[in-house]
């Protein structure tokens, strides 16, 4: 397939890396590391300081970082990554670009056209090398595509329109929040909301999911769901749900004035049984309720524990300042009871982050704190102990997202 990275016609783009320094603490120890890259990458920091955006990889022992540039300036954090391969849209001509993380930087593999930019949603199928990502493609009338990608060959598999409905009633913006496959079916979250004017909007009270065949795409089952509204989220930006060992999977809603603005609404936890069409209506954990405050982001840590991530409405004005506002708290819920349990963490900033990674009992989590510390803090699951494991020296507003990367 033909290489298209909107850059230059070559086969590879291969970016320079530089070895920086870094603190093992929040007190920024001194320690230097000046040879070249030498090491395998395990961990990838997505970094940004006045809108330019870096990676910095790192190694298993959180002792060694090198910085790496994006493969072009309008690189974000909206990409998919996966055994030692990122995925990505470049904005400019809409091609999905699969790139290879190697210890010289990134190299770009191949591509694939697509409809636009604005990938919403994907999945791996049955946890395979088989990727789906789903997207709407705004205008008059809002419509869903949807692509199944052989990653191995990075060949288009199937490319279809989702039978989504564009409206109901006078809310024409329509959001995909969930995509999930399993059993032959495809189950599907989405959101209504309208503009209230140039720059406010609000959604619909009510979350919609839809069952389809996979083959067919024909729709099998609909449910509508009072409950709360916004299901998920994009999930390029954050984690929105997640699959527990016996099958159930869990997801919250995001009603919150930086997500569904319906303030009214409760965040919450809700669950779909293994093997159901149905979401369970017996099952919600009210976030809201607990903390007086909306979430965004969900993360499922195992043994029926998550991390939810909140925000403070007593620290922001408005959504204007929302991002920049030290404000966002960690809490352990225990899916079972729907107890939380607050992490002994400093306030983040940030509106939305993938900022989660678990390896074993152990959840390393990237903070923005406002002592200007950009620190990988690590929580012990099993003692519940939170220690400052990275704090690299760089330049850096935010720490956008997390990933491990094999």
């Amino acid at each position: 397939m033909r290489l298209f990275t909107g850059l230059s016609p070559i086969l590879f783009v291969v970016l320079a890396s530089s070895i920086i320094g870094l603190g093992t603490s929040c007190k920024h120890s001194n320690q230097q590391v000046d040879s070249i890259l030498d090491f395998e990458p395990v961990y990838s920091l997505f970094v940004s300081k006045e809108g330019v955006n870096n990676f910095l990889l790192v190694d298993s022992t959180w002792q060694s970082v090198a910085s790496v540039r994006p493969p072009h300036a309008n690189f974000n954090r909206e990409f998919i990554q996966r055994k030692g391969f990122i995925y990505s849209v470049n904005p400019e001509n809409d091609y999905l670009i699969q790139y290879k993380i190697t210890s010289t930087g990134l190299e770009a593999v191949d591509s694939i056209k697509v409809v636009n930019d604005n990938i919403e949603q994907y999945h791996w199928k049955n946890n395979s090398d088989t990727l789906l990502i789903s997207n709407v493609v705004h205008g008059d009338t809002e419509t869903c595509r949807f692509y199944e990608i052989d990653t191995k060959t990075f060949s288009l598999i199937r490319e279809a329109q989702l039978p989504i409905p564009p409206a109901v009633n006078d809310f024409s913006i329509l959001s995909l929040g969930l995509v999930r496959y399993e059993n032959d079916k495809l189950w599907i979250a989405f959101a209504y909301s309208k503009m209230l004017g140039h720059n406010e909007y609000t959604t619909l009270d009510t979350m919609y999911y839809r069952t389809l065949d996979f083959a067919s795409l024909r729709v099998l089952s609909e449910q509508k769901d009072p409950r709360s509204t916004y299901p998920g989220g994009i999930n390029t930006i954050q984690t929105y749900s997640g699959t527990a060992e016996n099958g159930d999977f869990y997801f919250t809603s995001g009603p919150g004035i930086a997500a569904g603005n319906n303030i009214k609404q409760p965040s919450a936890i809700f669950r779909k049984k293994k093997g159901a069409d149905q979401v369970d209506t017996t099952y919600m954990v009210n976030i809201s309720a607990q903390t007086g405050n909306h979430a965004y982001g969900f993360w499922y840590v195992g043994n029926g524990k998550a991390i939810v991530r909140g925000e403070r409405s007593d620290k922001y004005t408005d959504f204007s300042n929302h991002h920049a506002v030290y404000q966002f708290e960690y809490f352990l819920v225990d899916l079972a009871s729907g107890n939380m349990e607050k992490l002994d963490l400093p306030l983040d900033k940030g509106t939305r982050k993938e900022n989660v990674v678990q390896v074993g009992s152990y959840l390393y989590i990237a903070i923005d704190d406002e002592q200007e510390n950009h620190t990988v803090w690590r929580y012990d699951l099993q003692s519940g102990k939170v220690s400052a494991k990275l704090s690299p020296k760089f330049p850096i507003d935010y720490l956008l997202r997390l990933d491990k990367l094999n």
